[in-house]
């Protein structure tokens, strides 16, 4: 299988190509001052101005000096500087010096050597005056040599800057990436979390890209969440305050009514006080529900109890719960199978949520109908059903389902499903909780 190259192993291929193609343009183009060069002093105007120049700066070198053709050693620092540059001194036909190094040891101070240099055939004869006498020399220029070794340095300068070029020229594609991820991260923080990263390759720039993706579905989540929470609590208040309000203005009528003394018996004042008890008990349940409600939103992070087995959890709340039915008037029917399966739950809420269960029910169950509750394992979670006729007629009392809603808060704190059903005069909750293994 092929290894994935990670962000380091593309960036050094870049270096090792930029390093390359600057090494391989640096050879291209010596190869081309070369053929310039040559091509330049090929022509013989090029190469007669040259080997004048020569002349003159030799000429001028003496002349500073003051040499004579007795001090003619001391030419060897001008041709060690001007190595590109041979040239031979003739007085006469003997030779006085020679910068060809071959050439010197053997023919230096001899007669008729004029003709020891074959290499030198046809080059032209000049003048060099010294202090004492005349002399006559032939020179050879090799600017080819001269200008090569000066061209090849300013090459290397030339490769060594366009090496960041090639680096950058082979890396736009991740800076682009990078120009890319910061700007979309800066949309991130000026709220706009709608708009997904951009994921490209499958090295750490793409990691990151899909760890920022998943901050922003999270946030975008999270800010859901909150709204519909938001939402949720003005709704419940809107409702809430409705419904204080119809009782709190029947309670203020009968106190009005008694305190005046508005009443013809006192059956009817015992009339009117059950009337003003039953609306403070309303309004104090309506109180109790919202308290309740308060408390388990406060709750941000709950801790679950250890794992329990079913019937540990629910066996003695729901035997207590069908006795306050009973009571009541209705008839349960329980269906709890044989299957103890293990739940990791928080007990306290479990108590809350068949509390409220139980409210409901005798509030809005019809009497006349039996009650069910049985046990459901649905996909990895297990649970109860329960499951009731409505009342024909809605009941005096009006609700604001702060029961329910705090029913499903505290389901979803332990990372349970609560679904509520009604179909005509049918009314069903589920209730499931994950299975621990």
């Amino acid at each position: 299988m092929r290894k994935k190259l990670g962000l380091s192993g593309k960036l050094m291929l870049m270096i090792l190509f930029s390093a390359l193609a600057s090494a391989m343009l640096l050879v291209g183009m010596q190869v081309v001052l070369n053929k310039a060069l040559w091509l330049y002093f090929d022509q013989p105007e090029t190469q007669q101005k040259a080997v004048e120049k020569q002349v003159q700066e030799l000429q001028s070198y003496i002349d500073r000096r003051g040499l004579s053709s007795r001090d003619i050693d001391k030419l060897d620092d001008w041709s060690v500087r001007n190595g590109s540059t041979m040239f031979i001194i003739y007085d006469r036909s003997r030779m006085l010096y020679s910068s060809y190094p071959l050439v010197a040891p053997v023919y230096e101070g001899r007669e008729n050597v004029t003709e020891a240099v074959p290499a030198e055939h046809g080059l032209p004869m000049y003048s060099l005056t010294f202090s004492d006498k005349k002399t006559t020399a032939m020179f050879y220029y090799n600017g080819v040599d001269a200008y090569y070794g000066k061209g090849c340095e300013i090459l290397l300068l030339v490769s060594f800057a366009l090496f960041p070029l090639f680096f950058f020229l082979s890396s736009r594609k991740i800076i682009r990436y990078i120009l890319l991820l910061s700007g979309e991260i800066q949309a991130m923080e000026g709220g706009d979390l709608d708009h997904s990263i951009t994921i490209q390759g499958d090295d750490e720039l793409a990691l990151l890209a899909t760890s920022l993706d998943g901050l922003r579905l999270t946030l975008r989540q999270q800010q859901a969440e909150e709204a519909q929470a938001a939402a949720k609590v003005k709704s419940l208040i809107t409702e809430m305050s409705h419904d204080l309000r119809t009782p709190l203005t029947t309670l203020l009528l009968y106190t009005e009514i008694l305190r005046h003394h508005k009443y013809e018996t006192e059956a009817q004042e015992g009339e009117y006080l059950a009337k003003i008890d039953g609306k403070a008990r309303q309004i104090k349940q309506l109180s109790d529900n919202l308290f309740e409600y308060a408390l388990v939103t406060r709750d941000t992070v709950v801790q679950l109890d250890a794992p329990a087995r079913f019937s540990q959890i629910f066996e003695e709340l729901l035997a207590d719960m069908v006795e306050m039915l009973q009571q009541r008037g209705f008839a349960c029917a329980l269906e709890l199978g044989s299957e103890d399966v293990l739940l990791t739950v928080r007990a306290q809420y479990i108590r809350r949520i068949l509390d409220n269960i139980g409210s409901n029910l005798i509030k809005y169950a019809d009497p006349a109908r039996p009650i069910e509750v049985r046990f459901l394992r649905q996909e990895g979670r297990a649970g109860l059903v329960f499951r009731n006729h409505v009342l024909p007629a809605p009941p005096a009392v009006e609700s604001t389902k702060v029961g329910l809603t705090s029913i499903e808060t505290m389901m979803d704190k332990m990372h349970a499903d609560c679904k509520i059903e009604q179909e005509n005069e049918q009314f069903a909750m589920t209730l499931l909780f994950p299975i621990s293994q």
